[in-house]
């Protein structure tokens, strides 16, 4: 039986983290290590100027778990360099009420406790679950779903390299419940439609709300975005690394120009 390791980004009362264990205990051992709080949007943040808390944390539907005053990669870094005595098999993080596409990588919390684990050579998966509204998310129904797609991502055909992980998104059921099929595809590149309302002003200073559409941002039919909002159950393959894929332009010694060159 595999040993599992879980976090989110809503913190450790979020329902989606207790649907995640409901998920994969069937499928062997599962520690929590979540937030205390939500950290929802607020990306890789990890805090290395202060100390912060660790408590146990008795629960209802999960038994006793360890809560982190921290972010969700923190509590990455606290299971895996701290509290387990040897690495868990795989960490899975989610399950999250709204889809994390495409830039939304950039941001998520639930992304970067899956990536987080990843560099620290921890297979990983991302689980998020796109949200309509003020639409009640079934948690019982998602959880078996969710226990097959990792099923199918922990086997050895869909081992990915080192430091990258699986980021999977759950569209909104039909009448006849989530898609057979697992879509592997590309994570979108294109911005969000940005936009912020002001919702007071006061001597000069204004109080901005974001306004941005999520459907409104910008995607193609073939990434992950597109996918999704197509009706798909996607899964994304994400790497590490930042650098640009423009070859002709790495492992160049590039001259400067003049200190005195005018513009």
């Amino acid at each position: 039986m595999a040993h599992f390791l879980i976090t989110n980004d809503d913190g450790f009362d979020a329902p989606g983290l207790a649907a995640l264990y409901l998920a994969l205990r069937p499928l062997g051992t599962v520690t929590v290590v979540a937030p205390a709080e939500c950290h929802s949007s607020r990306g890789h943040a990890v805090d290395t100027k202060n100390a912060f808390r660790l408590r146990l944390q008795q629960t209802q539907a999960m038994g006793e778990i360890h809560v982190v005053h921290s972010s969700p990669a923190d509590c990455i870094r606290v299971a895996l360099g701290h509290l387990l005595p040897e690495p868990p098999d795989y960490v899975v993080a989610g399950i999250n009420p709204g889809a994390n596409l495409g830039v939304d990588l950039f941001y998520s919390g639930t992304a970067a406790a899956a990536r987080e684990a990843a560099l620290m050579g921890v297979p990983a998966i991302a689980v998020s679950r796109l949200f309509s509204g003020n639409a009640a998310i079934d948690w019982e129904q998602l959880a078996p779903q969710v226990r097959r797609v990792v099923r199918l991502l922990t086997a050895e055909r869909f081992q990915l390299p080192a430091a990258h992980f699986w980021n999977v998104n759950f569209p909104l059921p039909t009448e006849t419940g989530y898609p057979e099929e697992v879509s592997i595809v590309p994570q979108g590149i294109l911005p969000h439609a940005v936009g912020f309302t002001v919702q007071e002003t006061a001597s000069g200073d204004r109080m901005l709300q974001y306004s941005g559409a999520y459907r409104e941002r910008g995607y193609t039919a073939e990434c992950d975005v597109g996918s999704i909002f197509a009706g798909k159950l996607t899964a994304t393959p994400a790497g590490p690394s930042l650098t640009a894929a423009l070859p002709e332009l790495l492992h160049q010694q590039a001259s400067l120009p003049s200190a005195d060159c005018a513009d």
